[in-house]
């Protein structure tokens, strides 16, 4: 309310403390008669209070309704008759302004994450539409002026973004944020309820979901809308992981680790009921496995299976984890949606395929992580737009030199507690320092290798 009341002083508009609250909601349940008399007046003493606030001038409701975040803009439209109308007549930059608002500097990433979502990108993906899709998004990632603005977005295109962003990646960074934080007090013995996250944490978390997001969306090999040539794992470092930091990439891991840790979790719930012993399969012949049956017993199947299943992205995470009426409603679920194509986000990790892509393709960060160049912590900084800001984690591992290795280079049980999501406060605070050079402890540093 800050925001909009400063609203008021700008334009010399004098109102009392009631009138410059938030219209009420009016009621739709029906009283009963003995009270209507009473009701009528309530109904007439609310619009009276409204009345100042409904009568604003359509400047000043423009101005208000662009001040607010999206759930005060959400709840005055549905209260507000007038304002309501105001937002139709402004819905497309209104919405932009929230997603700018609410996604700082992750805008880039979450635009960047919708657009090869879409079935029209969808059907027509080469190899060469990816690489020019992702030349693009890395040229608006660098723009030292980008906005949201700059990207054009429909009104539809706008509310699809808000929706998906409320609905799917603040519920699933939630979970992960009490999922790694939860891991981080289980190895310290601290307490299992945290500090809110900072909006440098925040941000750290968003743009590993959007990006993650982003490389399902690229890569994935749908089984209704086949890649139309062959990705290999070097492809998705030389395309995707290249654009960002090292530690930018273990982000993103974070959060691939996390959907895999879940959706292994379900594979284990759902064994029985998709084991072709099942007494349900025994009317279908074998071979081949039943149709609806899955061969989870064979480590190598499920764990393409599994990997597969993770590249679906983020909303059959989120519709498994959060939609699911019971256990049935998860089996079949799941059987429509596993999907057999898991090595490729995996063997991007690899060191076999670092290795080879130093070989083919040189980089910059390479030669910087040859001649040992000094990467301090420099703060948590937000927005980081330039990546020369890495966490302290980062910087603790490496002992304050530059590093491009990533993936296998490092242990996964720093990436359960999403150790370079976290800032320095929560780190020292919440013992986190001293759990990451334990758990690293590295006694040679692989760099060594001559990478």
């Amino acid at each position: 309310m800050g925001k909009v009341r400063r609203l008021f002083s700008k334009f010399h508009i004098r109102l009392s403390s009631k009138s410059t609250s938030m219209p009420t909601a009016p009621s739709h349940d029906p009283a009963p008669s003995g009270s209507a008399v009473q009701t009528t007046r309530q109904s007439s003493t609310v619009a009276q209070l409204n009345a100042p606030f409904e009568n604003l001038p359509a400047e000043i409701r423009r101005e208000i309704l662009g001040a607010l975040e999206y759930e005060g803009l959400r709840a005055l439209v549905h209260a507000s008759p007038a304002f309501h109308q105001q937002f139709r007549l402004d819905r497309r930059s209104l919405l932009c302004g929230c997603l700018r608002k609410r996604l700082r500097a992750a805008a880039v990433d979450a635009c960047a994450a919708y657009r090869p979502g879409l079935d029209s990108f969808s059907d027509t993906r080469t190899k060469e539409s990816v690489a020019e899709f992702l030349k693009a998004y890395q040229d608006r990632r660098s723009s030292a002026t980008y906005s949201i603005e700059d990207e054009a977005l429909t009104e539809d295109e706008a509310a699809a973004m808000i929706a998906f962003h409320f609905t799917v990646i603040e519920p699933l960074s939630k979970r992960f944020t009490n999922w790694a934080l939860g891991h981080l007090a289980d190895e310290t013995g601290g307490s299992p309820h945290h500090k809110p996250l900072s909006a440098t944490e925040e941000t750290r978390v968003m743009r590993a979901m959007y990006r993650f997001q982003l490389c399902c969306n690229l890569f994935h090999e749908r089984y209704d809308r086949p890649l139309r040539h062959n990705l290999d794992p070097i492809d998705v470092v030389k395309l995707f992981f290249c654009l960002f930091e090292p530690w930018e990439v273990e982000e993103v891991v974070c959060i691939h680790n996390f959907s895999k840790h879940e959706f292994d979790r379900i594979f284990r719930d759902i064994h029985w009921d998709l084991n072709q012993e099942n007494p349900k399969f025994a009317d279908q012949d074998r071979p081949p496995t039943p149709d609806g049956a899955f061969n989870f017993d064979d480590a190598w199947e499920r764990s393409n299976y599994l990997g597969g299943t993770v590249m679906c992205g983020l909303e059959l995470l989120h519709t498994v984890l959060f939609k699911m009426r019971d256990h049935e409603h998860l089996v079949t679920t799941m059987q429509k949606s596993i999907s057999l194509d898991g090595q490729l986000f995996d063997g991007a990790l690899l060191q076999a395929t670092q290795w080879k892509r130093h070989e083919e393709q040189l980089s910059e960060r390479d030669l910087k992580q040859q001649a040992r160049d000094p990467l301090p912590f420099m703060g948590d900084l937000e927005p980081d737009t330039h990546g020369s800001c890495p966490p302290l984690a980062w910087t603790l591992i490496w002992k304050g030199t530059y590093s491009n290795l990533y993936g296998e280079y490092l242990d996964d049980d720093m990436r359960r507690w999403g150790y370079v999501m976290w800032d320095a406060a929560r780190l020292k605070t919440e013992g986190g320092k001293d759990l990451l050079l334990r758990q690293w402890g590295s006694e040679w540093d692989p760099r060594e290798m001559g990478f």
